[in-house]
């Protein structure tokens, strides 16, 4: 139970963090005080320096309300430079179903998720409004209501725009898998966000993105006025959600680990109440306590070794068949099976570490190890004479 379930969490865990390390930009750097901070062209170049990213480039981003006839949705914007788009949106490759990611000017790259609430076919033309755009709009409106004249209100009702900008679906990605992220060139965000030479900030790719954290504390002496985001930020709660959840559960195993333990106990304790005449012989031949105490403890081994062997076995066909066994046991309950492949988590996980498998088999054997101590110890103080008169 302990492997089996450990392995499941591990695997759950390792899945997820694979797939946002897969989606999401490893590092984005952005300014942290405007006019203090040094430009990004310096900054982008002294990254790219380092040695310790695979690949670095500009982007801007941002909320993004996309519209199409009466359908409407918004999506959060990365916007990168054409030449950059390979190395950085490679590892999404994988997830594309349908079009293109080679990103060009007026283009948008959408999830299928936003692409199916607006009704979009790759090709197909939809309206955008970057969401300044959309807050300044409301802010207008709120000042017209404020007007005690109607010709004053109307004045200002007649100035609100929001100067839609058509765009072309060129690709859609899956959501599943790819995130929930929308791309486009730089160029494009850059008119979009009214940004003009201006970058939002800077995307790293690195080659060990679990040594994000690590990189960004090296770099971030090098960027004054910048600030990082790692992409384990947005769920860093989930996360440690998981890790709670492993250490309880296996608090819980160990439970039953240790009650495990004191059936091996109690089958000691019986084992010597029948056998006491027979160690009353012994100890009247002469056997020594701790020859007596040696029997026990071998027979407390050879159920541990064997238990914990059957155990493992038990547990890595377990580990093999798992996905048939969910199959099995959701069509035996009456429901249906919904494993779509390439759907995250469609499969159940599993990570099986050869360091969890090696102490939970150490620690199960020492266990039986240490509940048949007890009943050997008190066997061994037997009084021949008295478990002979018995």
């Amino acid at each position: 139970m302990m492997i089996v379930v450990r392995a499941v969490m591990m695997g759950f865990e390792s899945d997820f963090r694979d797939t946002l390390m897969g989606a999401k930009p490893h590092v984005l750097f952005s300014q942290d005080s405007a006019g203090h901070s040094k430009p990004w062209p310096e900054a982008l170049q002294g990254v790219k320096g380092s040695g310790q990213v695979q690949s670095a480039t500009a982007y801007a981003g941002g909320i993004l309300y996309l519209s199409k006839g009466d359908l409407q949705t918004y999506t959060q914007v990365f916007g990168i430079a054409s030449a950059d788009a390979p190395n950085h949106l490679r590892k999404i490759n994988a997830h594309l179903i349908a079009g293109s990611l080679d990103l060009v000017d007026g283009g948008i790259v959408l999830v299928d998720q936003q692409a199916q609430e607006l009704g979009l076919l790759v090709g197909d033309d939809l309206s955008v409004y970057a969401s300044q755009n959309v807050n300044e709009a409301v802010r207008q409106y709120s000042d017209a209501n404020d007007q005690e004249t109607a010709s004053q209100k109307k004045a200002i009702l007649e100035k609100i725009t929001l100067n839609p900008q058509k765009l072309k679906l060129t690709g859609i990605l899956k959501s599943e898998t790819a995130g929930y992220l929308s791309y486009m060139t730089l160029a494009t965000a850059q008119s979009l966000f009214h940004l003009g030479d201006g970058v939002t900030g800077i995307a790293l790719e690195l080659p060990e993105p679990k040594k994000a954290d690590q990189v960004a504390k090296s770099l971030i002496d090098r960027l004054p006025g910048w600030k990082a985001k790692l992409w384990s930020d947005d769920e860093s709660a989930r996360l440690a959600a998981m890790g709670n959840e492993q250490t309880m559960m296996q608090f819980v195993l160990s439970i039953i680990a240790l009650v495990a333990a004191f059936s091996v106990m109690n089958t000691t304790i019986t084992i010597t109440m029948q056998k006491r005449r027979e160690i009353g012989v012994i100890a009247a031949l002469g056997g020594r306590p701790s020859q007596i105490i040696n029997v026990f403890l071998i027979q407390a081994v050879i159920v541990g070794v064997l238990g914990t062997g059957l155990g493992l076995l038990g547990s890595l066909l377990t580990l093999w068949l798992r996905n048939d066994l969910r199959d099995l046991l959701t069509l035996v309950a009456g429901g249906q099976v919904h494993a779509v492949d390439g759907v995250f988590l469609s499969s159940i996980p599993a990570l099986l570490q050869p360091w969890d498998v090696v102490m939970t088999c150490s620690t199960s054997i020492l266990l039986c190890i240490v509940a048949g101590l007890l009943p050997a110890w008190v066997a061994a103080r037997v009084d021949p004479a008295v478990a002979l008169r018995d």
